[in-house]
């Protein structure tokens, strides 16, 4: 054989969302990358006197064929053949609705799932032999990685948890990493429609087949086990469970960008998608409904529409994010800790507390991840006594130190963070809320990477934006590197620092 897959870059397959009208799936039919190619212009500051200019971004699809040293090849037509590269580095699209539209029936989530599958198993491993790549005895040497949008993601997961395990194959065996974008794990829930007259709408009129996002269905088509919610991947214990850790869920906000529809779903979403509904869980909640860190996926919330001209398939945020998540090799988690309010708690008034927290990475032009009330409605609130006794895990990104250049030999990101302040105060009639005030805001630069020859022993290191100067060492210990907050009179803080390789024990034996 000519060629070797070499992990991490697997053949990536994309899987588009819904298309809930006739005339939107004979678009999609038309369109040879089912929207995976779609492109975005925005506008950008600039200097005097132009003072804007036009941000271009060629699409995801595209950006994967531009990928730095391990550049990916479309595998249309003869891409594969006529490629110089490995063709195990290679771009895939499920094309499910082709059948629906020559045909002219709209099939069920269940047949979309099996075009998925023989494309998964048996078309891909086909096409990559005859092209001369080494797939290991069985199949041994090959995985894919799946990107899917909206309900790509449900296509996604009733492959994983009902037709690979239906025919006694571990679902961890073929796939390497799952990304949804924009998904609705747990069901679309019209937030200004009564949740009687949904259920109506959806169970008996089943408008363009939607009650595929209603609960009862989904439990249908993804076998969920009893006690299992509508976003479970099913039973951690199963020999067929997909670990969650390979999984990156990334969740939008920006509903003011997207069409008609966000005024029946409501703020708090991406425009269709609520955000608390937009991720997947392993097994089951506790008796008190929540789920612990390791149930849980890594996700990023960006802020982004559904679909659309700013949407989340077709924007910088997202790219940046998977690529980063897929080929990085450093995972970095960063924590709140030990949180002392200063200011005097008066009486006859309750607290609560909104962290607010941005993180843009070296060489992007934007954040890839932002828990933020404006825009975004979605910042991390806290009762006073919460926050004071708790440790918050404010994100977890994963940074490639292969980007890294001979003159910046680190991985560098930045971080805005602010606290807000809400005081309620009891009344006899009715509560009198104050308004919000910044308790604490600043930008904290940081970097990570191997720095023996300079500062011998440094691995994390950072400097606060409004002092400058030199660069700090973060104070190590056994749990991470500690990062003091930049002295304020109303509260004190770390920030908590966790670095190590990516990937690590978490995702199973598929490091």
């Amino acid at each position: 054989m000519k060629f070797k897959i070499e992990p991490p870059y697997y053949p990536i397959v994309y899987v588009r969302g819904y298309a809930m009208t006739e005339n939107e799936r004979e678009e999609t039919f038309h369109d040879t990358y089912y929207g995976f190619a779609a492109t975005s212009v925005e506008k950008r500051a600039a200097p005097a006197p132009e003072y804007y200019q036009a941000d271009l971004f060629e699409g995801q699809l595209i950006r994967f064929m531009k990928l730095a040293g391990k550049a990916y090849c479309d595998a249309t037509n003869r891409g594969l053949e006529d490629s110089e590269a490995n063709p195990s580095r290679s771009l895939w699209v499920c094309r499910f609705y082709d059948d629906d539209v020559m045909r002219d029936k709209l099939r069920d989530i269940e047949q979309h799932a099996e075009d998925l599958r023989k494309l998964v198993c048996e078309t891909i491993p086909r096409r990559l032999k005859d092209c001369g790549v080494d797939l290991g005895p069985g199949l041994k040497h090959y995985k894919v990685i799946l990107i899917a949008h909206s309900m790509g993601g449900l296509v996604c997961r009733t492959l994983i948890q009902n037709l690979l395990p239906a025919r006694s194959e571990k679902p961890a065996d073929w796939i390497h990493r799952l990304v949804t974008m924009g998904t609705p794990h747990k069901g679309i829930e019209l937030g200004r429609i009564p949740d009687f007259m949904e259920r109506l709408i959806l169970r008996t009129a089943n408008p363009y087949n939607a009650n595929i996002f209603e609960e009862k269905r989904m439990r249908q088509y993804l076998k969920l086990p009893a006690g299992c919610e509508p976003h479970s991947l099913g039973l951690e214990n199963s020999r067929y469970a997909f670990p969650v850790k390979r999984c990156l869920c990334l969740i939008g906000s920006d509903y003011e960008s997207y069409n008609a529809v966000q005024h029946v779903t409501g703020n708090f979403s991406d425009g269709l998608v609520k955000q608390d509904r937009a991720y997947v869980v392993a097994g089951k909640p506790d008796a008190r409904g929540k789920y612990t860190s390791e149930q849980k996926p890594f996700w990023a919330n960006v802020h982004r529409a559904h679909s659309g001209r700013r949407g989340i398939v077709n924007s910088y945020e997202s790219f940046e994010n998977i690529h980063r998540f897929l080929f990085g090799d450093v995972k970095a988690e960063v924590y709140l800790e030990h949180v002392q309010l200063r200011r005097p708690a008066e009486k006859q008034t309750s607290y609560f507390y909104d962290l607010e927290f941005a993180l843009s990475i070296r060489g992007t032009p934007l954040y890839l991840h932002r828990r933020q009330q404006q825009p975004c409605e979605n910042a991390i609130r806290y009762s006073r006594a919460d926050l004071e006794k708790k440790t918050v895990l404010l994100h977890t990104l994963f940074l490639n130190s292969h980007l890294r250049t001979t003159s910046a030999p680190y991985s560098h990101f930045k971080v805005e963070f602010q606290i807000r302040e809400h005081a309620v105060k009891k009344g006899f009639l009715w509560d009198k809320e104050y308004p919000a005030k910044t308790i604490y805001a600043e930008d904290l630069e940081v970097r990570v990477g191997d720095f023996e020859e300079q500062l011998p022993g440094a691995e994390v290191q950072y400097r606060w934006f409004s002092e400058g100067g030199p660069w700090r060492n973060a104070d190590p210990a056994g749990d991470g590197f500690r990062i003091p907050l930049r002295a304020a009179g109303a509260v004190t803080a770390n920030f908590l620092i966790q670095a190590g390789d990516w990937p690590d024990d978490s995702v199973g034996d598929d490091a």
